[in-house]
């Protein structure tokens, strides 16, 4: 230990190989085990990238990120988002905020359309759903890197995102639906997870962690659904609303235009030949 007795000895570290051949690690510096997997697997899409491949993909739940390895090598995927518990606006705050921004001013969002539970979603506008008529076009929405999600922690506890995990996969497209029509498609292949109790801050590599990869299908579907969930009711990364106040929202049909707009296009009939009036 050090002099002033704020190290754990050594003798915590476990690394291990699971009979899966998984890689677990407990004790300090656990966020290494983490980076490592990740630029492993940038590698491993740089020599041999799936059919289609729209580049690696990385989804994150944190309660906080802060630690420069793991933003740069976030930073070298094609498609991340990283959802964070919303954070406070003191000048602590905010410097903790700003160090996130290169990361969350990257051009390397998510592709929305490429989940089934983003699409039907729009940006909110003035606090409201948009709404859409026959002329409108769907949004091609992309999810920034860097959101965030829940309550801003006033006086009061609040009940806060504490998950650390990392779902790694591959964005991919195709020209075909799947009736065999022609269509722009896109999807995601997820491929490896990571779990533990290491939070994603450099503060973290000098605490007693635990965290491992896993390739369980199940368990990926499960990952999935929940980061995309957390996508779905994110916010900003410094939003001004205090409380749960997702900037996502379904997207409302304005009904009637479509009844007026189907009845242009709905030819009257002659009741005495059943033949369409001209």
């Amino acid at each position: 230990m050090d002099g002033a007795g704020r190290e754990f000895p050594a003798g915590f570290d476990q690394e291990f190989v699971s009979q899966e051949g998984h890689r677990g690690y407990f004790g300090r510096n656990v966020l290494k085990g983490l980076v490592d997997g990740m630029e492993g697997f940038l590698e491993e899409k740089r020599r041999t990238p799936g059919f289609r491949s729209m580049g690696p993909a990385a989804l994150c739940g944190f309660l906080w990120l802060d630690d420069p390895e793991l933003a740069a090598c976030l930073a070298r995927f094609d498609n991340v988002c990283v959802v964070v518990s919303k954070q406070g606006r003191s000048a602590r705050d905010l410097a903790k905020l700003g160090k996130l921004k290169p990361l969350a001013d990257g051009d390397n969002g998510i592709l929305a359309s490429a989940f089934a539970g983003l699409t039907g979603l729009n940006w909110r506008t003035d606090g409201r759903a948009p709404v859409v008529g026959p002329g409108s076009s769907m949004a091609d929405l992309v999810i920034p890197p860097v959101r965030t999600i829940g309550f801003r922690k006033k006086a009061d506890l609040v009940p806060i995102l504490h998950t650390k995990i990392v779902l790694l996969g591959e964005m991919w497209w195709h020209d075909e639906d799947g009736m065999g029509g022609v269509a722009d498609v896109t999807g995601f292949r997820p491929e490896r997870l990571w779990v533990g109790s290491t939070n994603g801050t450099a503060r973290s590599r000098k605490s007693l962690e635990f965290g491992m990869w896993l390739d369980d299908p199940q368990a990926l579907q499960a990952a999935e659904a929940f980061l995309v969930q957390l996508m779905a009711h994110s916010e900003a990364l410094d939003p001004d609303s205090d409380l749960f106040d997702p900037e996502l929202l379904p997207v409302e049909f304005d009904d009637y235009a479509f009844a007026s707009y189907v009845a242009e296009l709905t030819p009257e009939w002659d009741e005495d030949d059943g033949e369409p009036l001209v």
